[in-house]
């Protein structure tokens, strides 16, 4: 059986001596694992289309072990100059981001548009952390772990109030002063300046937030908070994250 889908290569992997197993995030089917043969051939009909970050049309054979990758036509390559390692940097980031958050087959389109727009905002943008982190931000909420941002994450309590405010890591939101007094130490203080942009970010276009910047210190703010969140919540480690330390 055949099959024909939109999607993004998240890891590419070489594989004896000419082939290699590709992860792609797919727009129809999620996030699939599929060998191209003779992919390192010279003469390869496959080209630069099954290299990360590339957005391709796959043809792909339904195979009884692993599916096997046909054909495929580029629609975009998202970096392909060397003058580009930062953003390059934070995209692998993001790709990374998706092969570990996601399962095989299961489908998210929303997610997968999510995907295809940071990598295309990447490239333009003046601030690929802001960038990054609010991408970050927007997928925790897709697969459910919005935080709670308006009202106290154990009680419900509105917390517009507040003159300061904790974040609780583990149960994903704000804590009004009365349930702070119970369990601060589970908490991490946070501005208000952190809450205004964390809700700003949830409901902002990558295309506008592409645009924006904000001071250094509320972005290391935001990604102290960022990071301890996703680590949390995924219970995963990410490769990428240590390089991004540089930037």
């Amino acid at each position: 059986m055949l099959y024909k889908t939109e999607g993004i290569v998240l890891k590419s992997t070489e594989y004896e001596e000419a082939d290699k197993i590709v992860t792609i995030y797919t727009k129809n089917y999620g996030k699939i694992t599929a060998i191209a043969k003779g992919v390192r051939k010279t003469k390869s009909k496959f080209g630069s289309s099954l290299e990360i970050l590339t957005l391709s049309i796959f043809l792909i054979h339904k195979g009884r072990n692993i599916d096997i990758v046909s054909q495929t036509e580029i629609l975009e390559s998202f970096f392909t100059t060397s003058k580009e390692v930062i953003k390059f940097a934070f995209a692998a980031n993001c790709v990374e981001l998706i092969n570990k958050l996601t399962e095989e087959r299961e489908v998210n389109i929303g997610l997968f548009n999510l995907l295809k727009e940071v990598l295309h905002y990447l490239r333009e943008t003046n601030d690929p952390k802001l960038l990054n982190l609010s991408f970050k931000w927007q997928i925790m909420s897709i697969l459910g772990y919005k935080p709670s941002l308006n009202y106290c994450c154990r009680c419900n309590k509105s917390i517009e109030d507040q003159k300061e405010m904790y974040f609780n890591i583990k149960e994903g939101g704000l804590v009004c002063n009365h349930c702070i007094v119970k369990d601060k130490e589970a908490c991490v203080k946070v501005s208000i300046y952190f809450n205004k942009l964390v809700r700003k970010i949830l409901i902002t276009p990558l295309s506008t937030i592409s645009n924006a910047t904000i001071p250094d210190d509320k972005i290391k703010e935001l990604e102290k908070i960022s990071d301890l969140f996703i680590a949390y919540h995924s219970e995963k480690s990410f490769k990428t994250d240590r390089f991004l330390k540089f930037f």
